[in-house]
């Protein structure tokens, strides 16, 4: 849950200016072969043993196992969040998303405001400040080229359009998924929801192949300069809709067609890259940003317990697969825990970028892991949402409601957490609620 009682900030000239001052003065000069591009490929609600590679057997992802054959496979990934909108907002701050400011409702375009007015409960007036510090701003700054296809899911409001974080471009929809084919918004006004940079503009086509499309597009343009790609596709977020509209087939049957297109275009994607010589100098970064909502009778989670909106292993335990010719391990399966929130620390330190001395950052640098080595770092990892919460030290999990622990669990012999420790560990579950409390307090301070 984003934390709309922390400070309204506003976008800031004088940071920016830094930020390109310092990388003007201090990132390593441009040649070939040196910076590497970064694309980050999203999945949407896409669960743990949803994929080939993760063991599922029900359908088949040919071109994600084979970016996982190329490279890392991570068996202990997580979301930030078990919904969309706080992974994405931890994912783009580096910071736990309890830290980012939210923008009051006086703060909206007058639109939004008689709207919010006349629905209190709708969500989709709600956007992050344009203060906070977002991943595509600081490689924006560091020289690299920007993109946002796919889905933003930050604010609808004018004033939270991605392009005023950093995107260079954007194609894609605002809102928290649309119609695959007429691109109608799901959520909030019921509208058009399909964008060409800053205007509405529909274009025929299913969303996951249009969006492929936009992506190979846009590395064919910038094969010559370092770039950001950030694929955030729609699938498989609900409405379950194939390509083709007539055809009529179970909810399983066409959830699986969904896997099968979101792989088709991880395909197209990497089928760019190679196509114009960029994949040893490019990193691929493919994940979802939480825990599935298949239709009953798809097996999209294994044996984890729980799903999208659970702090169960389900709900955010996600697929995550690392790729990086000649410089990440091909084959090669990991066990580090990790967290959405590291990305933006590794793609900063790879795209010779800088952030505020002064800001604080949650994730961390997991380069050394992408290239085989071991975490240097041991750290509690915190959940919340709602009153719900959860908190991970090694392998031992405590989850609980407002102030009170519920279940204790040791994940490395209960994956499913069906085993509560609570009674039997009274020590260790008291460490670990004195680590969530001081989590909290710290978010306040």
């Amino acid at each position: 849950m984003i934390n709309a009682s922390k400070p309204i900030l506003t976008v800031s000239a004088l940071l920016l200016a830094t930020l390109a001052a310092l990388h003007a003065a201090e990132a390593p000069a441009k040649t070939a072969g040196g910076r590497p591009n970064i694309v980050l490929i999203l999945a949407d609600d896409l669960g743990y043993d949803s994929l080939g590679c993760y063991g599922n057997t029900e359908v088949k992802t040919p071109h994600i196992d084979r970016l996982a054959a190329g490279g890392m496979r991570f068996t202990d990934f997580h979301s930030n969040g078990a919904l969309c909108s706080p992974t994405r907002a931890a994912l783009l701050t580096g910071r736990y998303q309890q830290r980012c400011a939210q923008v009051a409702d006086e703060e909206l375009s007058p639109v939004y405001r008689e709207q919010r007015k006349q629905n209190p409960v709708q969500r989709w007036a709600w956007g992050l400040s344009t203060g906070e510090v977002m991943l595509p701003a600081v490689l924006q700054q560091a020289g690299y080229r920007t993109a946002l296809m796919g889905k933003w899911h930050l604010g609808y409001d004018v004033k939270f359009h991605p392009m005023n974080y950093g995107f260079d471009e954007f194609r894609g929809f605002v809102g928290g998924n649309v119609d695959y084919h007429s691109h109608v918004a799901g959520y909030g006004t019921k509208q058009l929801d399909w964008w060409k940079d800053r205007q509405i503009e529909n274009e025929e086509g299913y969303s996951t192949d249009l969006l492929a499309k936009y992506a190979s597009d846009f590395i064919a343009r910038n094969k010559d300069t370092p770039f950001f790609l950030y694929l955030a596709h729609g699938a498989v977020h609900n409405p379950l809709q194939g390509r083709a509209p007539s055809k009529k087939e179970s909810p399983v049957e066409t959830y699986k067609e969904m896997i099968r297109v979101l792989d088709e275009s991880v395909g197209a994607v990497t089928g760019a890259l190679r196509n114009h010589h960029l994949d040893s100098n490019t990193l691929v970064i493919f994940c979802s940003d939480n825990g599935p909502a298949a239709p009953r009778g798809f097996a999209a989670n294994a044996n984890l317990r729980g799903k999208k909106n659970t702090l169960y292993e389900g709900g955010h335990r996600v697929p995550c697969i690392a790729s990086w010719p000649g410089t990440i391990p091909q084959g090669t399966t990991c066990g580090e825990t990790l967290m959405s929130m590291d990305l933006l620390p590794t793609f900063e330190r790879l795209a010779g970028a800088h952030l505020p001395a002064d800001r604080k950052m949650d994730g961390m640098d997991i380069l050394p892991i992408f290239k085989g080595g071991p975490s240097a770092v041991q750290r509690d990892l915190h959940w919340q949402s709602g009153d719900g919460w959860a908190v991970r030290r090694g392998t031992w999990k405590l989850m609980g409601e407002h102030n009170k622990p519920l279940s204790l669990v040791n994940l490395n012999n209960d994956i499913g957490e069906t085993d509560n420790l609570l009674s039997r560990e009274p020590t260790r579950a008291a460490e670990l609620m004195q680590a969530h409390t001081q989590w909290v307090k710290s978010l306040n301070d």
